[in-house]
């Protein structure tokens, strides 16, 4: 990963600071990063693994790889090209890309970017509710037609968590946004504002019906509560501590993944995130259950570096760290990855 300092200098204290930050005192933040050394891979040996299939299925769709890229919001912050560079990264690599609803570039105009590069390009939509719900069903309106296929709902952002390092830096997003996009330079702090707090179970189906794709669950750590995201009729889960940037101190993607996957497992699709930076980071999440993963920052200081082909680069390197992994685990097709190929890391052994 790039350095951070080298990081702050490129983007300035206020951009880098909104991206890099967490919540509180940001232990969530960096024990998503140890998380997955938590877990020790398992291989096995004497197999065949010429040929790989590094193949996963979301949403009924068979997928070349399980690696998304995540949303991630006022991306002309990071680069000038912003949500199109990450974008046509994806496309390029056959990465779904979810696209926030909080980016600085157009639905349609992402779309067409994927398009552009890979006609046909996997995509979905993230949405925040904001308080006046007239927004979001625009900007819903605005993916289903740009041909957006799912749409993802966080759930995890009543308010805004406690980030320090915005409070210091008083960070402003310049760039206009897809939900305001003819107002003037905000504040974070009013930006989150717009966020409905009222929001409740109750209110999932009437997106669902409105949105006429299929909803994904973004946020979701505890199992009754992905229980519950089954009963509403969610064709998707995404286990998350929205990058430890919402509450400190609670549990990582990867710890929160195994009780889920033992309460709603092959119900519901299962994706995570949080701190996923290397190619066995992605094994071991789907040996633990999950059918795919979401890489944020990671990508984001790509695009930072080196825009389009920087970020590119970022995908590529994790897609071949997955490679290499599966052959080097004596498991040739990621699909076939299960519990017998990891296990939590015993005290004794040492993390190389």
């Amino acid at each position: 990963m790039s350095d951070p300092l080298d990081l702050e200098a490129l983007l300035g204290p206020g951009a880098h600071g909104y991206f890099a930050g967490g919540a509180g005192a940001e232990l969530t933040l960096r024990d998503n990063l140890a998380s997955w050394s938590r877990y020790a891979l398992h291989p096995r040996v004497l197999v065949d693994v010429s040929e790989r299939d590094l193949g996963t299925t979301l949403l009924g769709r068979y997928r070349p790889h399980p690696v998304l890229v995540a949303p991630m919001a006022y991306q002309k912050h990071a680069h000038e090209v912003g949500e199109r560079g990450t974008a046509e990264a994806a496309a390029a690599t056959e990465s779904l890309y979810v696209l926030s609803s909080q980016t600085t570039t157009s639905p349609a105009d992402v779309a067409a970017s994927m398009d552009a590069v890979a006609p046909g390009s996997d995509r979905w939509f993230q949405l925040y509710v904001f308080r006046d719900r007239a927004v979001s069903h625009d900007l819903v309106a605005q993916a289903r037609e740009s041909g957006y296929e799912a749409l993802v709902i966080t759930v995890d952002f009543p308010v805004a968590g406690w980030r320090e390092r915005d409070k210091r830096t008083g960070f402003t997003v310049e760039h206009p946004i897809a939900l305001n996009p003819s107002g003037p330079a905000l504040t974070t702090e009013q930006l989150f504002a717009m966020h409905d707090p009222s929001l409740t179970w109750d209110d999932i189906g009437e997106f669902a019906d409105a949105a006429g794709m299929p909803v994904v669950l973004k946020g979701v750590l505890r199992p009754d509560d992905a229980e519950r995201a089954v009963d509403a009729g969610a064709a998707g889960i995404i286990v998350s501590n929205h990058g430890g940037r919402q509450l400190d101190t609670t549990l990582a993607g990867v710890d929160a993944l195994v009780p889920i996957v033992q309460a709603v497992g092959g119900s519901v699709d299962l994706l995570v995130d949080g701190g996923i930076t290397r190619g066995w980071d992605v094994a071991k999440a789907l040996a633990l259950g999950a059918d795919a993963v979401l890489v944020g920052r990671h990508v984001l200081w790509g695009l930072a570096r080196g825009g389009v082909d920087g970020a590119q680069a970022v995908l590529e390197q994790l897609l071949a760290e997955l490679d290499s992994t599966l052959a080097l685990l004596g498991c040739p097709r990621a699909a076939d990855l299960d519990e017998s190929y990891v296990g939590p890391r015993t005290s004794r052994e040492a993390v190389i």
